[in-house]
């Protein structure tokens, strides 16, 4: 009889002490919960890759509240699967355990991405290059080719020394800087000094463009970036091209009537050009340049000789007076003398000659009309 009585309670008593040992269990992962031991959360990379919906930014979070409030700190993103996770209970050491052991799903040294790793310094933004070649394609125009780069058509014009801009081939190469100026070829005799007075720039935004360890080493040949110079204008009163030859560059000495040309003349070579002008009147530079030459000098009578750098001089002969001397640093359009009848000469007149690495050339060729 006893032993039927005790058969119908031992159900009872299971259920009781299952009952105990679920409210046990549940006190001691809410005491967990509650306690002041760190909680460190991981975040799948899928969910933190969603949109913001307001607050503070996950990575911002280090928040310390009053008792029975979650402590933040420690938050790491992890990209360990495909479903969202939140693993209480886990710190970084063990994720950094567990990530060298198990590796991660694809296939990189580990899966998780601390928030160190995100406070890494940005990479530094790309340089571009000043200068660039650009091979002109089917259907593209200079005004196309000039907005792509964002710059100005004169800009590439100048570059390029194109003569017809209206006219590029498929397949032709064009130089193209990436900043509003000018491309300068170094000639013999260039220096920095002169080279940004001719362009009106500073000699320090010459140096800062090109990157020039040592500004007074100029090379022959050099092609320098011109930051902000006027294209069109730097272009029009550049001597000599990147080709080496002479361009139509020069200013006319003064203004007259021409009474002799270039050229074979009473069975002799005539070097220059005359222009019959009044004694006295004003004789100006043709460009930039240093005067290597002021006085008497033979059938000249009364001469100026400047030299313009790049093998270029320009001669001034016949003038009743100088107004400058030789060292003198002269520029396009300056008063140099005044004209006259000295020398081998049949009445008051400018002779003017444009020498080339030596050579008299033609001075109509090269003046701008």
């Amino acid at each position: 009889m006893e032993d039927n009585k005790s058969s119908r309670w031992r159900p009872a008593w299971t259920l009781l002490l299952l009952l105990l040992f679920v409210a046990l269990t549940v006190t001691d992962e809410y005491s967990k919960l509650t306690s002041d031991s760190p909680v460190y959360f991981t975040w799948n990379q899928e969910f933190s890759g969603m949109s913001n919906q307001g607050g503070p930014d996950p990575f911002d979070l280090e928040f310390t509240g009053e008792p029975g409030e979650f402590e933040f700190e420690g938050l790491a993103l992890a990209v360990a699967g495909e479903a969202a996770q939140v693993a209480l209970g886990v710190t970084e050491a063990n994720m950094l355990d567990r990530d060298a052991d198990e590796g991660s799903p694809d296939g990189t040294e580990t899966g998780s991405v601390l928030l160190a790793l995100a406070e890494e310094e940005p990479s530094a933004p790309e340089v571009k290059p000043v200068v660039l070649t650009h091979i002109v394609e089917s259907g593209q125009t200079l005004w196309d080719i000039a907005r792509f780069y964002g710059i100005d058509i004169d800009t590439v014009v100048a570059a390029n020394e194109l003569n017809d801009p209206q006219r590029l081939q498929v397949g032709q190469r064009l130089t193209i800087l990436t900043v509003k100026g000018a491309l300068h070829t170094v000639g013999a005799g260039d220096n920095l000094w002169d080279i940004a007075r001719a362009y009106q720039v500073k000699t320090q935004d010459i140096v800062d463009a090109n990157q020039l360890a040592d500004p007074s080493a100029l090379k022959i040949g050099q092609r320098l970036v011109i930051p902000g110079a006027q294209a069109v204008a730097a272009q029009r009163y550049q001597l000599v091209g990147g080709n080496g030859q002479l361009r139509r560059a020069f200013a006319w000495p003064t203004k007259g009537r021409v009474s002799s040309r270039f050229g074979s003349r009473w069975g002799r070579m005539h070097y220059g050009l005359d222009l019959a002008v009044p004694t006295g009147t004003p004789v100006r530079a043709a460009a930039d340049g240093r005067v290597t030459w002021s006085g008497s000098r033979g059938t000249y009578g009364n001469l100026v000789i400047v030299d313009h750098g790049s093998h270029v001089e320009t001669r001034y002969a016949h003038n009743s007076r100088l107004a400058v001397k030789a060292g003198d640093r002269v520029q396009r359009g300056q008063i140099i003398a005044y004209s006259g009848n000295t020398g081998r000469s049949t009445g008051p007149h400018v002779h003017f000659e444009i020498r080339h690495r030596g050579k008299a050339v033609d001075p109509e060729k090269y003046l701008i009309r």
